[in-house]
């Protein structure tokens, strides 16, 4: 699953950043959290097709006030799932119904609707680091940088917005030839870019 030839500068950020995260106190990611999703619902276009949000893990901003915003104003939300070692994303229709991924991760079933390629979709993309220009740092497997390329190819309309705590904002993030860059970064102080 992971990189076996993981560069060694993406392993030091990763491990930087890993240790920034646990001086997070809980208080302070959940205010973090309901911050930044704030500044994502005043961010973005009333207008949209479908929203892909994602369960989060403990170290990642918590997007649950994006769930209830977006089901509130009727948007269809998608959720993502590794098939065959691919990222894809597929309907949410009942939060009860998502089933453990290989990953550990609640995920839809394979037989939820799967995203369409056309229309104003917003991806709001976890990551363990990004910088000013969109560079993102994932967690060394590819599923997300293979996704938006592919996406991206079929549908230009899409717009991928990394999102993250302020400790995990660094000056330059070590990219390789096969990493995306996301389109935009919001923090609970707004978009760096």
């Amino acid at each position: 699953m992971f990189h076996s030839s993981m560069s060694s500068p993406k392993a030091e950020l990763r491990e930087a950043i890993e240790k920034r995260l646990r001086a997070l106190t809980e208080k302070d990611r959940r205010a973090e959290s309901r911050s930044l999703c704030r500044r994502v619902i005043e961010s973005i276009d009333t207008t949209l097709d479908a929203v892909c949000l994602y369960i989060p893990l403990k170290t990642e901003v918590d997007v649950e006030p994006l769930f209830r915003a977006f089901e509130s104003r009727g948007t269809p939300i998608y959720l993502p799932r590794f098939a065959s070692n691919q990222l894809e994303f597929r309907r949410l229709e009942d939060r009860a119904k998502l089933v453990k991924g290989t990953l550990g991760i609640p995920e839809p079933s394979t037989s939820a609707v799967l995203l369409p390629t056309e229309g104003r979709i917003l991806f709001l993309v976890p990551g363990r680091a990004f910088d000013q220009e969109g560079g993102r740092l994932g967690r060394g497997n590819g599923g997300y940088d293979r996704f938006m390329k592919l996406y991206r190819s079929q549908n230009p309309e899409a717009l991928f917005m990394g999102i993250c705590f302020e400790c995990q904002i660094v000056p330059k993030v070590p990219m390789e030839d096969h990493d995306e860059k996301v389109d935009i970064v919001i923090t609970a102080r707004g978009k760096t870019m």
